[in-house]
């Protein structure tokens, strides 16, 4: 890891954060499975959604338009459990001890993990998008509009970040962490519109999907992508963002420094 100059301040904290978050991503040159399956992760997900369950449709071209935006979704979602599996792994192994020892702000680490993965995620929408391209779905919107469908994706993925910290600072162990993260996870993703028309539910399901803030995420990317009408789906995940991130980031700087004590 290069040492970087020790400076105070909040312009120190982020230069300190960035380069542990170069250290969380170095490792993963000499982790080939661990590397592989970050990659084909994405692709599977677009095999069994798209491809499998778009041949079952029996419409494959309209599944791809409608299906690839809510695997971006997913993959999104999911990716988000890194943060806090990789803080609950550092504290079990005691790699904040070693932060603490050396001349850096006490945030850096906490700064430094969540944008690591949040290079992971762009990466990890990246991967999926090609995939899609590859399975037949095609981006119909003007190019700034599908950047913006992207950029909401990632956004909304830091804002779940902060989740994910809270929960990895908070748990005792990495099952722990990815137990809990499973059990909000599952219910946000598939009782949303991602993969289903809210209007093939049955009417519990689709209260909860209409009120589920991950289908108006999901129907403000199939939006941004094709190019149709957007309606209030950006507007609603934009207030879900800030309305978390105002919450739990608070709540992980503060388990944060109660950790590193």
């Amino acid at each position: 890891m290069t040492a970087t100059p020790f400076t105070t301040g909040r312009r120190g904290a982020l230069a300190q954060g960035m380069t542990l978050a170069w250290r969380s991503l170095v490792p993963l040159r000499n982790e080939l499975g661990r590397l592989i399956q970050f990659l084909l992760q994405p692709v599977f997900m677009i095999v069994v959604f798209v491809l499998m369950f778009g041949a079952m449709s029996g419409d494959p071209d309209h599944a791809a338009r409608y299906l690839v935006p809510g695997v971006l979704t997913q993959v999104t979602l999911i990716s988000t459990n890194t943060t806090g599996m990789n803080l609950a792994e550092d504290i079990v192994k005691g790699v904040f001890d070693r932060f603490r020892s050396m001349p850096i702000a006490r945030s850096a680490p906490l700064i430094g993990r969540v944008a690591a993965d949040a290079l992971m995620t762009t990466v990890t929408i990246a991967v999926s998008l090609l995939a899609g391209i590859a399975a037949g779905f095609r981006i119909t919107a003007a190019p700034l509009e599908a950047l913006a469908g992207v950029a909401l994706l990632l956004l909304f993925a830091l804002a779940l970040s902060w989740v994910s910290a809270w929960l990895g600072l908070k748990a005792k162990s990495v099952a722990s962490m990815q137990g809990m993260a499973t059990v909000i996870l599952l219910p946000l993703t598939f009782g949303s519109s991602a993969f289903i028309p809210p209007a093939n539910l049955p009417a519990a399901l689709r209260w909860w999907s209409s009120i589920n803030p991950i289908s108006h995420l999901a129907d403000a990317v199939r939006a941004l992508l094709l190019g149709t009408p957007v309606g209030p789906h950006v507007w609603v995940t934009l207030a879900w963002a800030a309305a978390v991130t105002a919450c739990f980031a608070p709540l992980a700087v503060r388990a944060y420094a109660r950790r590193i004590r």
